[in-house]
């Protein structure tokens, strides 16, 4: 026996205890043995869940900074109206003379002017509050034209993979049957180059891919972008039936766009009046306090009164400045409103455009095309036609179905277009 057996074989338990020993701790090993599956697994974060377009206008609404700053600008605003509406602070001056004066003074901000200037910071905070609408209605627009990208490069990148697919299927099947001598060498090597070309497309179109969900988790405001977002929604066409000829009536009626700049009229009037009133003289009272003597009343206090009288400088470059600014405001509103008319006119235009060849690719187009490929593709398999044929039968198919999915995108985008364009939330969610 070596001595590290013999060494053990002295500081060993006794046979007793070794027999003893499997039993009370049977019990506790049974407990390890039930408790440790279920603590040895490995802890595994949620399962990534997929975005809808719901859920994507959700999080820009609250996480878009465009959004966020419009909002900061609205409580800029309702703090100009604060400081409108606050009361001046009283003025406290000491006269250290022979006899020593104390002073309080007081303005009585109780004139016009001060009318004027509450109206004027008040239209201003509404005006920001219409502003804020506006950039939701942009935000829309842009989430869910930016969704739809997302859509569309998905399926360009599905269609991308089953084209490099096919011909790599087709590349095998030609190679085994360059070996019987069934084909000539020169079908093997133009399937070999369409499968690099393919896979070229393949490429780009996983490129455009994580373009787009970049772009679109920009919009929402993700503080980490991930180009493997999941999607839940697919590209499909569904017609909507849509009133074009009301559109441009919605879009005077609810554009906050126009809103806010009517708003500003009145707002910019209101501060020409705050510039006129401001030549009223606004009085000041107040009490001297005399504590060394009282004065002739016999009283140490006196009571005082003053005005604030414009006489060096009567307030013409306020009125210049508030006269150029309602004459811009009501420039804006006439810029408003032709703007208006011309998103309208596009909106429109592109709306039926884009519903009119939706509806040609869903009347049969596609379905034509794929059964032109399969036929293509079985009399290949026989020998009844040549590769060429089948090539410009793939291809047909692929421009068809890329085409297609254009148009249905093309489609919903120009729906929401509609809805940017008239300022109404008419079409909701297209999934």
């Amino acid at each position: 026996m070596s001595r590290y057996a013999e060494n053990w074989r002295r500081s060993a338990l006794p046979s007793r205890y070794v027999r003893v020993l499997p039993r009370a701790i049977a019990p506790f090993l049974l407990l390890c043995a039930i408790a440790l599956p279920a603590g040895a697994q490995p802890t595994r974060g949620p399962a990534p869940s997929s975005l809808t377009l719901d859920d994507a206008i959700a999080r820009a609404l609250n996480r878009n900074p465009d959004l966020a700053a419009a909002r900061l600008r609205v409580d800029s605003a309702h703090a100009e109206r604060k400081i409108a509406a606050a009361i001046p602070n009283p003025l406290l001056s000491a006269t250290p003379s022979n006899p020593t004066q104390y002073s309080a003074q007081l303005p009585l901000d109780v004139t016009v002017a001060r009318h004027y200037r509450m109206k004027a910071t008040s239209e201003g905070e509404s005006a920001a509050q219409f502003d804020i609408l506006d950039a939701e209605r942009q935000l829309l627009y842009s989430v869910r034209q930016a969704y739809y990208d997302v859509l569309l490069a998905d399926s360009l990148r599905s269609l991308a993979a089953d084209q490099a697919d096919t011909f790599r299927r087709l590349l095998e099947a030609d190679s085994l049957r360059l070996r019987s001598g069934s084909v000539a060498e020169r079908d093997v090597v133009t399937a070999r180059l369409q499968l690099a070309h393919a896979e070229a497309v393949l490429a780009r179109a996983t490129v455009q891919q994580h373009g787009t969900r970049l772009a679109l988790e920009m919009l929402m405001g993700e503080p980490h972008l991930d180009t493997t977002l999941l999607i839940r929604d697919a590209l499909t066409y569904r017609p909507r039936a849509v009133l074009t000829d009301s559109v441009l009536a919605l879009a005077l009626g609810h554009r906050p766009d126009l809103q806010s700049a009517t708003v500003r009229v009145t707002q910019s009037a209101s501060a020409l009046a705050l510039a006129r009133a401001a030549l009223i003289p606004v009085p000041v009272v107040g009490a001297v306090y005399q504590p060394s003597q009282p004065f002739a009343s016999g009283e140490h206090v006196a009571p005082s009164l003053g005005l604030t009288i414009p006489v060096f400088y009567l307030f013409s470059g306020e009125r210049a400045r508030a006269r150029a600014s309602v004459e811009a405001a009501r420039v804006s509103v006439m810029h408003t409103q032709l703007q208006i008319r011309s998103d309208v006119t596009l909106a429109v235009d592109a709306y039926l455009s884009a519903k009119e060849v939706a509806d040609r690719y869903a009347c049969g187009l596609l379905t034509d095309a794929s059964g032109a490929l399969e036929g293509a593709r079985y009399a290949y398999d026989r020998g009844a036609t040549a590769l060429p044929d089948l090539l410009e039968a793939i291809r047909s198919y692929a421009d068809t179905r890329s085409d297609y999915l254009t148009a249905v995108h093309d489609y919903w985008v120009s729906l929401f277009a509609l809805e940017r364009a008239a300022g109404v939330d008419f079409v909701r969610t297209a999934q």
